[in-house]
């Protein structure tokens, strides 16, 4: 595939096959690359499940599984680029895209993708659900509380409370800092808060010094980071996941509490009690 006539080519894998795809640039750019295996809306179908493997292109085979979606948007030298996929599910079409990211764009790197890990348990708040998280989770087993809806929070979210928000088709909105005190964190909690607020009301906006670059959200399943913030992209991904969780759930939790701690109270009101700290 020649990058530089930005179109897209077709993979066809069967169970378990490993194929390699050629990138050619004939130039050093920034490109928008896609692999889009087309899953299904279901958030309950794992769907098409891949590694992708491209150590100069941002991705190695140390990387998680996805289900039938990554995107890469940055800078590409020129040459050869090799990508090895991997298919870990059923039979997959996929359809592979390269396009150059305009030249007025101030923003010129991000990256998305979409999880397989369906899972949903609800657990005890304060007890350890990380064993099936990804080391970006937008989905797996979690509280059984969850935070006020549209809500910005100084300080981060458990992840515990956060992956419930997403489960009910809400969107979280992050940047990388512990909280918002030095000028630059919170001009990056003030962008995604413009971009949050013209959502609708279930989103949250936190503090996340853990996640893997400065600016990131998270649909249920479905996740997207940045260095910078390209307003663009990141609205464009938003829509497309916002309500887009398990349950079309948007009741805020009936006792107040604060979900960067895990002291949840405990009252009938609460949509799982058992779930609550004792």
């Amino acid at each position: 595939m020649e990058a530089s006539d930005l179109s897209s080519r077709t993979l066809r894998l069967a169970a378990g096959q490993t194929s390699t795809f050629t990138l050619r640039q004939a130039t050093a750019g920034d490109l928008a690359l896609t692999v889009d295996c087309r899953p299904s809306s279901n958030p309950d179908d794992p769907g098409p499940v891949f590694k992708l493997s491209a150590g100069d292109l941002g991705t190695s085979p140390s990387d998680p599984p996805r289900a039938g979606y990554w995107s890469r948007t940055g800078a590409v030298t020129a040459g050869s680029h090799v990508m090895t996929f991997t298919n870990l599910a059923g039979p997959a079409t996929c359809t592979i895209r390269a396009a150059a990211v305009p030249t007025a764009a101030t923003c010129r790197s991000s990256f998305s993708f979409r999880s397989p890990n369906t899972n949903h348990t609800h657990f005890k708040v304060g007890s350890d659900t990380s064993g099936d998280w990804e080391s970006f989770p937008v989905s797996g087993n979690h509280w059984g509380a969850w935070a006020k809806w549209s809500s910005v929070y100084p300080k981060a979210i458990k992840r515990g409370f956060l992956l419930h928000n997403l489960e009910h088709g809400g969107l979280v909105f992050s940047y990388k800092c512990a909280d918002n005190s030095s000028a630059a964190c919170k001009a990056a909690q003030d962008k995604l808060v413009a971009i949050a607020q013209g959502i609708g009301p279930r989103v949250l906006v936190t503090a996340d010094p853990t996640q893997p670059e400065m600016f990131a959200i998270r649909g249920w399943r479905y996740g997207y980071s940045s260095s910078c913030l390209d307003e663009t992209s990141a609205k464009q991904f938003a829509q497309a996941h916002y309500r887009q969780g398990r349950e079309d759930a948007d009741a805020d939790p009936p006792v107040p509490y604060d979900p960067s701690t895990t002291n949840v109270p405990c009252e009938d009101l609460m949509a799982a009690p058992d779930s609550c700290a004792r």
